[in-house]
């Protein structure tokens, strides 16, 4: 990925996120692109601009799943009532979209037979 590609992504969940921390936000994109980069099972060379929407997107869903530190469980007496933790790591959310991000590198897309 080029370099004006990583700001584009990275100032687009900047904005969403001012709050959050940059350099953390950094290290993850790195994550997410050697996560990609590693998914390219067929060896073809990655065409990013067609990837940057995806990236985008993974990003904010980690950010997000990181930054949303709400309640997981609240007691009274001797009850407690536990509330599912909405955090994801990037690894899941690159799962999620892995048939896309096959589709668009051109690995995997078509029909098999047995």
């Amino acid at each position: 990925m080029t370099e004006e590609q990583r700001i584009e992504v990275l100032d687009a969940v900047i904005q969403q996120f001012p709050e959050a921390d940059k350099e953390r936000m950094e290290a993850l994109l790195n994550l997410i692109l050697m996560e990609i980069d590693i998914s390219n099972t067929c060896a073809v060379e990655i065409e990013w601009d067609k990837l940057v929407g995806v990236v985008t997107e993974i990003l904010y869903q980690t950010m997000k799943g990181e930054l949303d530190s709400g309640v997981s469980s609240i007691k009274r007496g001797d009850t407690t009532i536990s509330y599912e933790g909405g955090k994801t790591n990037s690894q899941s959310l690159i799962a999620g979209y892995l048939d896309m991000i096959n589709r668009i590198l051109g690995c995997g897309g078509g029909l098999e037979f047995f």
